[in-house]
């Protein structure tokens, strides 16, 4: 028989997507309203924060930290609940805290009340994608990677439209984004409400300590979750660094948007090369070479100091975002044990808010009170080469882990 030709297996591949089952088009429907929710504020939280209410870079650092760890810290507890107790409630219990956050938000005149509202929506977040990332990890193997990437792609079309949506409203009031966001997510909690039946199709339940006694004696797993610090840092800069230095560099908010509609605008243009690129390449080596690309593009950065080209380094980032977040997101649902996903992924949004919490504070300092081009995206530099050296660490001590009895997930064989 003559072999199929890589076209065809790229077409057949696309061909393939409609056979995702109808509630995880809902799902990932949900994700960009969610996410079309969230820019429509977040854009603008940090440039509000500073112009606007006169906080310090180390409250704005705070508030970041907040925002990016604990919300991924905090389904260490909420991911072991909804394996043990189910989805629906989570989702709408999420999604309602979001808003109220927002709403919130939208009413602070100083500091404790800004940390206040964003630890709310922290709880929000935790609640809501425990239980999305548990149902997508649950899936099968051979539709788990299309699940992220086309998630990511939901994600990124709601960055596209979000910062846009959001910056229209701050002609009319600068608050006003906060507000739509509020509202936005009181009204996705409610239409949430009819996933009801998912706790049926996915009754499989586990309880609270095995779960995590799963994860604590999972030493692959650990060892992976340490290869994805490097990006998490590197991540929450697209939160902090990214916007604030796009604002200086125009001096203008606008700038801030820009950076996130680029964001958005490269997420959806590759993730069609995301569908093509993960026939052809495994996961676990497609972390290591999105380190690389980081490397690169930071070492390049300071030597045009420009809005354009941090747009372009920006859009250039994307690709990378695009490749390694469904990456990171398949080995989770790999190696989690059945019923554990939640959990699993839980844990990787520990690692999360530890990587995010250190970029938070290094990002806002360094953009806000540093200001030396070279030294900010050095530093970005050096730990996306750190990231590559642990990305092939982790590869080269799998076998290991197989011999002593943790098998490597049959998807990467």
């Amino acid at each position: 028989m003559k072999p199929e030709s890589g076209r065809k297996r790229n077409r057949r591949l696309i061909d393939r997507l409609p056979d995702l089952p109808q509630h995880v088009w809902l799902l990932l429907a949900l994700q960009f309203l969610m996410n079309l929710s969230t820019f429509t504020a977040m854009p603008l939280m940090a440039v509000h924060m500073a112009d606007h209410l006169r906080l310090p870079a180390a409250i704005i650092g705070t508030v970041f930290t907040i925002h990016l760890a604990l919300g991924r810290a905090f389904p260490v507890i909420t991911g072991p609940l909804v394996d043990r107790f189910g989805f629906r409630n989570f989702i709408v219990a999420g999604l309602i805290g979001r808003g109220g956050g927002f709403l919130l938000f939208s009413a602070a005149a100083d500091a404790p009340t800004v940390i206040g509202a964003t630890i709310l929506i922290c709880l929000g977040t935790a609640a809501y994608e425990s239980a999305v990332y548990g149902l997508f990890g649950r899936q099968p193997h051979h539709l788990v990677t299309r699940v992220f990437i086309l998630n990511n792609f939901a994600l990124n079309l709601g960055v596209v439209i979000g910062p846009a949506l959001g910056s229209f409203l701050t002609l009319y009031d600068a608050m006003l984004p906060f507000r739509a966001a509020a509202l936005f997510f009181l009204l996705l909690g409610i239409w949430s409400l009819r996933f009801g039946y998912l706790d049926k199709i996915y009754a499989g339940r586990s309880s609270i300590a095995g779960s995590w006694g799963g994860v604590l004696n999972d030493r692959r797993f650990l060892w992976f979750l340490a290869t994805t610090l490097p990006w998490w840092f590197l991540f929450a800069q697209l939160f902090v660094a990214f916007p604030l230095y796009a604002t200086q560099l125009a001096g203008n908010e606008n700038a801030a948007s820009a950076v996130f509609l680029a964001n958005g605008i490269g997420g959806m243009v590759f993730v069609a090369l995301s569908l093509i690129a993960f026939k052809w390449i495994r996961p676990r080596q497609m972390t290591a070479l999105c380190y690389a690309l980081l490397f690169a593009t930071y070492c390049a950065v300071p030597a045009w100091h420009s809005l354009r080209w941090m747009l372009l380094m920006t859009f250039i980032y994307t690709i990378a975002e695009s490749l390694i977040l469904p990456a990171i997101e398949t080995i989770t649902s790999e190696l989690a044990p059945h019923d554990k996903q939640a959990t699993y992924f839980g844990a990787l949004g520990l690692a999360w808010g530890l990587g995010a919490a250190m970029g938070s504070y290094a990002g806002s300092w360094m953009v806000l009170d540093v200001r030396a081009p070279y030294l900010i995206w050095g530093l970005y530099a050096s730990i996306a080469a750190l990231g590559f050296l642990l990305a092939l660490a982790f590869r080269r001590a799998e076998p290991s882990f197989e011999r002593a009895g943790q098998p490597v997930a049959s998807a990467e064989q």
